[in-house]
Formats: structure tokens, sequence, C-alpha cells
């Protein structure tokens, strides 16, 4: 159990950590030139769509760590704006959180404060915040707050955010954005995926792609899906999509009875489409159809616990 007396980084981390991990924009000046992967979360689009409707009206929307609204003294869906997430380099001490929205920047600051164990030093117009070893965190404005495991990569932000470093707008990673569309709630892109595999522990899968693009929206009460992912080569591409084909064919097969029936039946909204070197999987069925799919398995929570 959390601690109440918990770092400031260390309980906004939790906090991004309970938002589903899902542009507000992305706040692409503190995004330093380096970074090599960016998922974003608009949590202002997540909530107006059917599907958050109707989940929080069965009251099924359901925060992992409910306490966090107590302690933090804030509503979760109404005042974060967005949450981003990057990465400066491979391993989880390269990741970067940004979050965004009307934040109580004096209480977390005391909530951090409270505990013995926090440090906190300056560094250029910012004060660092440090828990333990692999939290740290700091306020860029009073609505944005950043978060690293690593000291030095939290440095490299703030620096970026400083001006004294390029941020990644002219790179191949924000170009890789402009096919997010404008309603997406959710999105991420990763132009390059070499060695990524091995990282992960599935290169014999991902060291066959060279790019990914995913994403999240909703029109006229359908929840719409789509991950693309791009190839070495055509026959990667068809590889890849005979191992998913594969995959939904024996979802169908094991899910006809119980339970698993209404999982199975969602498969009917997924299509497989490659075109040369580009593997693309589009989903799209009924917002109310998946909200009795979460409520049915007893909420957010039971999915992902």
């Amino acid at each position: 159990m959390m601690k109440k007396t918990a770092s400031v980084a260390g309980v906004l981390l939790a906090l991004a950590l309970a938002v589903p991990a899902f542009p507000g924009t992305i706040p692409s000046s503190i995004v330093p030139e380096g970074a090599r992967w960016v998922a974003h979360l608009d949590m202002e689009k997540l909530v107006a769509t059917d599907l958050f409707g109707y989940l929080e009206k069965g009251g099924k929307f359901e925060i992992k760590n409910r306490d966090l609204n107590r302690w933090l003294k804030m509503d979760l869906t109404k005042d974060i704006k967005s949450v981003t997430v990057f990465s400066l380099g491979a391993g989880d001490k390269n990741t970067v959180v940004v979050v965004e929205g009307k934040l109580d920047k004096a209480g977390l600051i005391a909530l951090a404060e409270s505990n013995e164990d926090t440090r906190k030093e300056t560094y250029g117009a910012y004060t660092i915040y440090s828990g333990d070893s692999d939290e740290h965190g700091a306020f860029v404005t009073d609505n944005l707050l950043v978060l690293a495991e690593d000291q030095v990569t939290l440095q490299k932000v703030l620096d970026t955010a400083a001006g004294k470093a390029k941020d990644f707008g002219g790179t191949p990673l924000s170009a890789s954005l402009k096919d997010v569309p404008a309603g997406a709630f959710l999105s991420g892109v990763l132009p390059d995926l070499s060695g990524l595999g091995k990282e992960f522990g599935q290169s014999k899968v991902l060291d066959q792609a060279s790019g990914l693009f995913f994403m999240s929206q909703e029109k006229a009460g359908n929840l719409i899906l789509r991950l693309q992912v791009t190839a070495a080569s055509p026959e990667s591409a068809k590889n890849m999509a005979d191992i998913v084909q594969g995959l939904i064919a024996m979802g169908r097969l094991g899910g006809r009875e119980g339970d698993m029936a209404q999982v199975a039946s969602m498969l009917d909204g997924l299509q497989v489409k490659q075109d040369g070197k580009v593997l693309r999987l589009d989903f799209e069925r009924p917002s109310k159809e998946i909200a009795d799919l979460v409520s049915h398995r007893h909420g957010l929570a039971g999915i992902f616990d």
C-alpha cells in the first residue's frame, strides 16, 4: 500500500499509471530531440466519448487506486487534461511521464515535503523533488508535472523546456504524428523499432518490424482502434499477418461457450490488412457493446487485475 507521505514523484507516477495508459495536445516543447517513442492520452477526449459515459453511468469506470482521489484532492477524469509518456533510450530508466491538468501544486509539494526522505534541489529555474532512487519529479509550470526514474533523464527534459536543448519538432517521430486523427483520444508512435524486440524479449516478432503506430478514437458511437506496423519487407509483413490471423482463429475456436463467448464475438470487429510492408489491424465495435463487456467482467479493474 502506498504511504500517505509518499513523495510527489511517487504519488504522481502512481496517478499516471492508475489512469488507463492512453492528446490535451502533446507538450512538444518539452520533449527532447532524442525521444525514441511517444504515447499520449487525451483525457478530455476520452471523457467526451459515449464509451466513458456508459462506464461512468454504470459505475464501472474504476481507478485501480481510488485513494488517489482522496490524497490528491482532485477528480482524475476532470482535473487531468492529458498524460504523455515518452522514452529517451532503452529501459524503464529512460521513460518520462508528463501529467498536464489542474494540479494542486502547493498541496502536492506539501505532501512530498511531509516525507522525511524527500530531497529537493534547484536545477536552473526548476526544483527537482526526489524520493527513492527511482522517483524524481519537477513542475515545469503550475499545470505541467514531469516524472522520471532517472534524474539525468529528467534534467534533459527540463533543459528542453528551458530552451537549452532542441525539442523533437524536426524529428521523424514528430513527423509521424501527422497520421494521428484529430479525434483520437489515445495515440502512440515508434518510428524505429530496431533492437526493441530484444529489449522486450520478443525479437522474433518485433525484429521483423521497423515502425509502429497506434491510435483509438470514437466515431458515430463506435470505438475504433488501429495498430499499424511497418515491416522490414513485404515477406515479413505477410509472416506477421499470418501469425495474427492464426491467433484470431484460435480465439474464435476457444471462445464459443461461457464467459469467453462475448469476448470472442469482439473478434468479428477485427480486420487484418496488408499493403506491401505495412500491416494494419483495424478494430471497430459499438461502444455500448464494449461497455457491456466491461461491466460483465466487473469493471475495468476486473479486466486489468
